[in-house]
């Protein structure tokens, strides 16, 4: 701007000059310095003006929140030693071996033969009992066998389904023959007696006689001829890391007759830094903009890929993104424009773009600020992009100060674009079912608002809910799956597993229609003597209609909406209250808590929290914290304590049964399952 009046400045000043017989240098060098005076001046008004007038049209905002936390894992669920060394060695095919050469472990001690299974692993010293992991596998057989554990029947039932297969079995009996064939002395006899075409029951009382003519009374030796069998058949299914469908159900059988084993877990400190611009624009009192960028990521970390915990924190996608830890990329976490008129008396809005679905009524106490989020934060924090269109009617109803009806749709997920349904491809022998998009659409209804009391419902549903959502993670293993007979009948007749030797991140997507979704809420709000509370009940309902194609899923156990095909209800409480400043410090305290039922889900996704989110739990939530304002509510410190005690598995996900924590196998804990969490927290936060 300066340049440009310069330039008309000196043009005007030249015409004169030039005409100007007797002006001195010297005059001329003060008109030019005047000149130049007015000319700053002129810059300066004019600099104003346009600042004022951006300022009028576009307002930015900040916030930098810098948080501390120490979370510990109190009786987690993991597999055992011999059981997470067992996997690990078989994926790896280090399990089992037929090389009559190798140093083998004896299956039944009176044998005195090699089993045939990795003898490093059977030999191994579990620091947990003193036993070795071969005793603690044999416990786990005999377990299986003797009906000891809970799940020996559905074990058996899959191994009797498993071993009459008899094609199968002859696969078995050819190569333990020639193993035992090859160790020589007793182990020639029992190859001799693993003859092709022999059912095992008769195998089985052909081994009892032999082991009876060793000296052991009838009962033993049926012992050891089934465990000997049993034994036989396990070694050929964990040679390779291939499984038919019969051997998945007896593999899973096997798994749920072990017990996890609970351990601490401990993070003393882990620092996160949040960052978030707004901006904000209004072209008129008709048209406007709002929008957020945001930044999340943990201190010496910087990656948006990580290991999967079977919780959508481990995932990076679009419906999360900003509100787990990634790296230090810019998100976008809102950006929509707000198109206001009225038809009567009855205002009305609408909107598109990247909605505000994110810390919504609920969340104001704890994030000692209003954050604008739309939905009721009881059912919905998840980010996606849609429409909303909102009449108010308080002009017409005068009684309902503030009330209000808006209807929002969104897209939950796109499934034509990028998705090449490779999980679901079953190898290219059957053409993959077609996955169609999710969409989300609902409704929030404020009956009331004088700025003191506020009554709110919200009604949300999911339709075509898939199995999962389009976004990158770490998978320890993955699975693929084969439909051999082309039978397209759900269900994989071959599963395939291989390690991530490597932590290669993959990409998520979904695979399969598994169903609906609905949700409910009411939520009252209140201010009295300059407390502030909060209560809300809601409700989940499913309704399943579909199975996951994805191999990891079926394989897992989880590939159905919450475990069956019969609809489920789940439904969740939270209150909250806060305190008036408080005398001397000004500062204000708060509590809250929030308890979810068996089969309660939420899409809560994008709380903002290191554990997960604590709205989605199945089981009861805790927390306090107190708000320390220091440059008023622009800087201001928050101590907080949190109590997480899950009663429930897969807590925020909607694939899969919700098991007992109690009642959770090995199955159930391949990936490590939540009991007890506390964590406490410290924050600094800039709010501008």
């Amino acid at each position: 701007m300066k340049k440009v009046l310069s330039l008309i400045l000196l043009v005007l000043l030249a015409a004169p000059c030039a005409f100007a017989a007797d002006v001195t240098l010297e005059e001329l060098k003060s008109q030019i310095t005047d000149l130049q005076g007015e000319i700053t001046k002129m810059s300066r008004r004019v600099d104003k003006n346009e600042v004022h007038r951006i300022k009028d049209k576009v307002v930015l905002g900040m916030e930098l929140r810098t948080k501390v936390e120490s979370i510990g894992y109190k009786d987690a669920l993991a597999l055992p030693q011999y059981a997470n060394d067992m996997l690990g060695l078989w994926m790896r095919g280090y399990m089992t071996t037929f090389d009559a050469g190798s140093n083998l472990d004896t299956a039944v001690d009176a044998m005195g033969l090699t089993n045939g299974f990795n003898d490093a692993y059977m030999n191994d010293a579990q620091a947990a009992d003193g036993l070795t992991h071969g005793a603690d596998f044999a416990s786990l057989m005999m377990g299986l066998n003797t009906g000891t554990n809970t799940y020996s029947a559905e074990f058996l039932s899959n191994y009797m389904a498993l071993i009459s297969d008899q094609n199968y079995f002859n696969d078995v009996l050819d190569a333990n023959a020639a193993f035992y064939t090859a160790q020589g002395g007793m182990g020639t006899g029992i190859g001799a007696a693993l003859v092709s075409g022999t059912d095992a029951m008769t195998l089985m009382g052909n081994l009892s006689t032999m082991f009876q003519g060793m000296g052991q009374d009838a009962t033993t030796a049926m012992q050891n001829a089934q465990q000997f069998v049993q034994y036989a058949v396990l070694r050929y299914m964990f040679n390779d890391t291939n499984l038919t469908a019969k051997e998945l159900a007896t593999f899973k059988s096997m798994f749920k007759g072990i017990a996890p084993r609970k351990y601490k877990q401990n993070n003393d400190s882990i620092f996160t830094n949040k960052f978030r611009l707004r901006l904000n624009s209004s072209v008129n009192e008709n048209l406007s903009f709002t929008g957020r960028l945001a930044m999340y990521k943990v201190w010496g970390d910087a990656t948006d890929a990580r290991w999967m915990d079977g919780t959508y924190k481990s995932m990076y996608m679009d419906g999360n993104a900003a509100a787990v830890p990634t790296d230090d990329k810019i998100h976008l976490e809102r950006a929509y424009f707000v198109y206001k008129n009225a038809i009567g008396d009855v205002d009305y809005h609408f909107s598109f773009g990247r909605r505000p679905a994110a810390y919504g009524p609920g969340k104001e106490n704890a994030e000692y600020a209003h954050l604008g989020g739309s939905p009721l934060a009881s059912i919905i924090q998840w980010n996606f992009d849609g429409i909303s269109l909102q009449f108010n009617f308080e002009e017409v109803i005068e009684f309902l100060p503030g009330s209000f009806f808006k209807i929002c749709y969104g897209r939950g997920y796109e499934s034509g674009w990028g998705s090449s349904n490779a999980m679901g491809s079953n190898n290219g022998l059957i053409a993959t079912p077609s996955v169609d998009d999710v969409d989300l659409l609902g409704f929030i209804v404020k009956f009331y608002d004088d700025e003191q009391y506020k009554l709110w419902y919200n009604y949300a549903r999911g339709f075509g809910m898939t199995d999962g959502f389009t976004g990158t993670t770490v998978m320890p293993f993955a699975v693929t799956g084969q439909n051999t007979d082309l039978s397209a009948d759900g269900s994989y007749d071959i599963f395939e597993i291989e390690p991530n030797y490597f932590g290669a991140a993959s990409r998520t997507e979904a695979t399969a229609k598994v169903g609906d979704i609905e949700w409910h809420s009411l939520m009252a709000q209140g201010e009295t003597f300059g407390f502030s509370y909060f209560g809300a009940v809601s409700m989940s309902k499913s309704h399943p209609d579909g199975r996951s194609l994805a191999a990891m899923y079926q394989f897992m156990d989880q590939d159905t909406m919450l475990g069956t095909d019969k609809s489920k209800t789940g439904n969740s409480i939270w209150v909250g209250i806060t305190t008036p400043a408080l005398p001397f410090t000004g500062g204000k305290f708060g509590v809250e808590y929030n308890q979810g039922s068996k089969y309660w889900v939420s899409m809560t996704g994008a709380e903002d929290d290191l554990v997960g989110s604590k709205l989605a739990v199945r089981g009861k939530v805790y927390e306090m914290y107190y708000h320390q304002p220091i440059v008023g509510n622009r800087l201001f410190a928050t101590i907080g304590y949190q109590h997480f005690d899950y009663d429930y598995t897969n807590s925020g996900s909607y694939l899969g049964a919700p098991v007992k924590i109690e009642d959770a196998n090995g199955l159930n804990t391949m990936m490590a399952v939540a009991d007890k969490v506390d964590k406490v927290y410290a924050s600094f936060t800039y709010r501008y």
